[in-house]
């Protein structure tokens, strides 16, 4: 195959110190799997769609680039839908596999508690929610959501992450859906370009 594999772990570990008070109740581990253009052209002409993660791999391709970044702040408004959940409170929507999305944007804003959006500016040259690629993968107390994002989509600085939640069945877009559950800035995940697929996976962890 024509992409090398390489592993290279990001974390934030002065800042995740700094904010461990907000962090140990909950908090994400983001990882990228990048696919280069070669592959991802292969990979799509082969299967007639663009491909996700899994295809990748049980096609025999490996990402050329594995980077992973800790760090997270569910937002008051992920924390309120979290206990309405868990006490049946109205009609609240639950993070199903089709109301859930995950958001890359190109600001370096810090998160806050009070976010309702991703920091980056309009467009889609700057920010890009994806549909994940199914249900969560459920631990004992974890919850992992993965989305792909094809040759043209989020091409621009990967600077911050989010997890979003809108009424089934959402769709891609560069507009943020009722509620950002949570948020994730100053990752430097690098600059993702056109015809590159990368696979990002969220694992929340509540400890």
């Amino acid at each position: 195959m024509d992409e090398a594999y390489a592993y290279d772990s990001l974390s934030r570990v002065s800042a995740y110190s700094a904010i461990n008070d907000r962090s140990t109740i909950g908090y994400t581990v983001w990882k990228v799997a990048r696919f280069g253009e070669l592959a991802t052209a292969a990979l799509k002409n082969s299967l007639g769609r663009q491909p996700h993660g899994a295809d990748f791999l049980s096609s025999g391709y490996r990402p050329y680039s594995v980077t992973q970044f800790e760090g997270n702040l569910i937002t008051n408004a992920g924390w309120t839908r979290l206990m309405s959940l868990l006490t049946a409170t109205g009609s609240t929507q639950a993070l199903t596999a089709t109301s859930v999305r995950i958001g890359v944007g190109n600001s370096n804003t810090s998160e806050d508690y009070t976010d309702t959006d991703l920091n980056a500016s309009a467009g889609s040259s700057n920010r890009w929610f994806q549909p994940v690629n199914g249900a969560a993968v459920l631990g004992t107390r974890t919850m992992q959501f993965e989305a792909t994002f094809g040759a043209s989509d989020g091409n621009f600085d990967w600077n911050e992450f989010g997890i979003d939640v809108g009424t089934p069945t959402v769709s891609a877009g560069s507009t943020v859906n009722a509620l950002l559950f949570n948020h994730a800035a100053g990752i430097a995940q690098g600059t993702k370009a056109n015809g590159q697929t990368w696979v990002a996976t969220a694992t929340i962890t509540f400890s």
